[in-house]
Formats: C-alpha cells, structure tokens, sequence
C-alpha cells in the first residue's frame, strides 16, 4: 500500500469524528447483525461493533462463492459469531424475478446488486442490520475511476455519490422493508459523509491499493490488517450471484 504518513492524521481525525456520531446512532438498536463479505467495508463495522451485546456477522453467499469462506475466515479473525446463508440458483432467479416486479426494469449490473443484496437481507439472522454501502463512492473504490484525469474524477465521484443517496439506497431500504427488515448503513450517515467528502478527491483517489486512504484508517482504528489489506470483489460478484443470474438470462 502506498505510504499514507502523519500529513494523513488531520484526515483520519475528521473521519474518527463523523464516524463515532454515525456509530452513536447505533446506540439503542440492538442486537446488530452485520452483513459482512470479509471485506475492509463490513469489516471495519465488525470491528468497531464486536463489543455491542448481541452482535453477530452475516454472510451471504451461493455454494462455493468467495465471500462464504472469506466471511468465515474473517469471523474468526476478529472472534464474533458468525452465520453463513446459501441459495439455489432457482432461489437467486425467483428473488430476481420478484425485483423486477418491486421495483422495475433495472440495468443487469443494477438487478445483479439488488438481488444479492436482498437475498442477504431476506437470510440474516433476526435483527437490525449494518451494512458497508457508501464507501466505494466516497473513496473511490470502483474501477471506472481509475483511466480518469482530475476534473472527471470529480464528476463521477459527485454522480456515483448522487445517485447511491438518492435512488441506489432508498431502493435498498425500500427493499429491506418489503422483506420485514430495518438496515442501516453508517457510512452513509450525514456526519460521516461530510467528514468523507472534505478530504480533497486527490488524497482519496490514491489507488494502490484501490480505497487506500479508507484502507490505512481501518488499520489505524485497529483492523487487523489481513482484513484491511484484503481485496474484495463487489457484492453481485463474491456472492455468485452476478455470473448465476447471467448464465440463466433476464427471463429465467
């Protein structure tokens, strides 16, 4: 990882601040089920929660996808109990074809994302859910930034922000509540949004590896670093659901 030195502390210090009012929300919800790819995103809430009475760590996945097993490792690295969830791919397909009738016509990546996403609302364990969502639009963690010089950086980074606040997460919450759940997503909190948003873009685009800056502040609030470091696909992608759903086809 590319070197983040003290110049970085004035920047992790602002992140401490929005994300301690973010996690203070939590206060009164209990029990917490994370829903956790192994990932430094679910990873970073593993960690700051693994001392709320109840908490536990949900990972969703279909048989032999990437985030069973690096949930499971990830579980027992940090030491919270954890629960794993499959389904079958007529299972992935009917909860796709019941999106579709939710919510609409949506892009194939887009039916990907919420399929996953509602499959492992819909198998976690009882409780309010955490989730990681916000953290790729805020430290730009997607791979279309990567060919983009400054002033379209900033452009994408203000439309991928956009349009998680306004469409991508109300339709999740949306979701969350058509299956009798409540979610939230404290990297998306006002507090921590606006602490995210006034590091300059050139300190959190550094690329290597991809969320650098996220990366280095897990590890210095004290993520093991084989979490922090971990690279991680997408949702739709270390959960299988992605390739299931193509190889059936859309009306499958």
């Amino acid at each position: 990882m590319e070197h983040l030195g003290e110049d970085w502390e004035p920047w992790y210090a602002a992140l401490d601040r929005g994300f301690e009012r973010a996690l203070g929300r939590l206060a009164d919800l209990e029990p917490l089920v994370v829903l956790f790819s192994g990932g430094v995103d679910s990873g970073l809430l593993a960690w700051e929660l693994r001392g709320r009475p109840g908490t536990r760590l949900s990972t969703f996945g279909v048989v032999g996808s990437p985030d069973l097993e690096a949930g499971r490792g990830g579980a027992e690295r940090l030491g919270i109990p954890w629960s794993a969830s499959t389904a079958t791919p007529k299972e992935v397909a009917d909860r796709a074809r019941a999106l579709d009738k939710w919510i609409g016509p949506l892009s194939p990546t887009e039916r990907s994302v919420e399929t996953a996403f509602a499959l492992a609302v819909e198998r976690a364990p009882p409780g309010m859910l955490v989730c990681g969502q916000g953290v790729d639009e805020l430290f730009l963690g997607y791979a279309h930034f990567r060919p983009l010089d400054p002033e379209g950086t900033a452009r994408r980074a203000d439309a991928d922000l956009s349009h998680l606040v306004d469409v991508g997460w109300p339709r999740e919450q949306e979701i969350a509540r058509r299956l009798g759940r409540r979610v939230r997503a404290p990297y998306l909190d006002p507090a921590f949004v606006a602490a995210a948003n006034a590091i300059p873009l050139p300190q959190r685009s550094v690329a290597n590896p991809p969320k650098a800056l996220f990366r280095g502040w897990a590890e210095r609030r004290g993520l093991p670093r084989e979490i922090a470091l971990r690279p991680k696909r997408a949702l739709q992608f270390g959960s299988g659901v992605d390739r299931l759903l193509r190889k059936r086809g859309p009306d499958r």
